[in-house]
């Protein structure tokens, strides 16, 4: 498929475009719609990965804002999802993905904040049908144009599976641990404490419309799967497991809420795709 045939009509935005070549800062308006639970970074201590629908005059197209150190930021700079933001960005260097900027942190202004659910429709809907997973994945895998960044419609969501998480890696705790030494260091207590594991983990199972698809299994990285368990601390494994899978796959995979996945891929290692976020088509308000 050539680049061009996947821009869309004009006012309908785009679901793939092109590297940016470098450039000076510009504001962007963003519509927050991804907000990855926190990592360890030795520069940051931790850091999140935030996504959101840039909003242009040709329509809707993702973009990537990274890195964000989120636990860090000044309250008034601390958006939620489907906030809309005012944000200086340039491509990033580093990240080769079209979709990858990188932000102004110190710069972030909020501006607005979308209702569920029909008002975000017309920012997220145009970018959710040109893509299946399984496309997705074949165009990556033959190293084809494909973006890193997709909004898929599941033919249906079969499974979420909730495994205990097995702690950071030794590799991880000691970027946690350089960034907490650097304050003490210079004789500066840190302003956060360490950065905790989550309890579990999640892995969604689910087929696309492809027509001969096999499924997909795909781990979940949204921050709301990590802070809805600690609404559920004190509860046994088992009693917060069945909590995580009532809200996460009964209710949000519905297939009568119409869940559209947010999906993106690793920077190293293009072809591993992950859950970034669950968006509800179907609603009455």
């Amino acid at each position: 498929m050539a680049l061009s045939q996947a821009m869309g009509l004009f006012g309908n935005g785009r679901t793939l475009y092109e590297k940016e070549a470098a450039a000076d800062w510009k504001t962007a308006k963003v519509l927050i719609a991804v907000k990855t639970a926190p990592v360890p970074s030795t520069a940051m201590g931790d850091t999140v990965c935030v996504a959101g629908i840039r909003l242009t005059h040709d329509g809707p197209e993702w973009i990537r804002l990274y890195p964000i150190p989120f636990r860090y930021l000044d309250n008034d700079m601390r958006f939620k999802k489907y906030q809309i933001v005012d944000v200086p960005v340039r491509p990033s260097a580093k990240d080769p993905r079209a979709e990858s900027y990188n932000p102004d942190r110190d710069n972030i202004q909020i501006r607005d904040t979308l209702k569920p659910w029909k008002a975000r429709h017309p920012h997220v809907l145009p970018l959710s049908d040109d893509w299946t997973m399984c496309r997705l994945y074949r165009t990556t895998v033959d190293k084809l144009p494909a973006p890193s960044l997709a909004a898929i419609k599941p033919k249906l969501v079969t499974d979420l599976k909730v495994t205990l998480h097995p702690g950071w890696t030794r590799r991880e705790r000691a970027k946690l641990e350089m960034h907490l030494n650097q304050g003490t260091l210079f004789g500066t207590e840190p302003d956060k404490k360490i950065l905790e594991p989550p309890r579990f983990r999640g892995t969604y199972s689910y087929r696309c419309f492809e027509a001969d698809c096999k499924g997909h299994n795909q781990g979940m990285l949204d921050w709301e799967f990590t802070e809805f368990q600690r609404h559920h601390a004190a509860d046994s494994d088992e009693v917060a497991i069945a909590a995580i899978r009532k809200r996460f796959f009964t209710e949000m995979c519905s297939p009568e809420r119409g869940p559209i996945l947010f999906v993106g891929n690793q920077a190293k290692r293009h072809h591993t795709f992950s859950v970034l976020g669950i968006y509800r088509s179907i609603s009455s308000t």
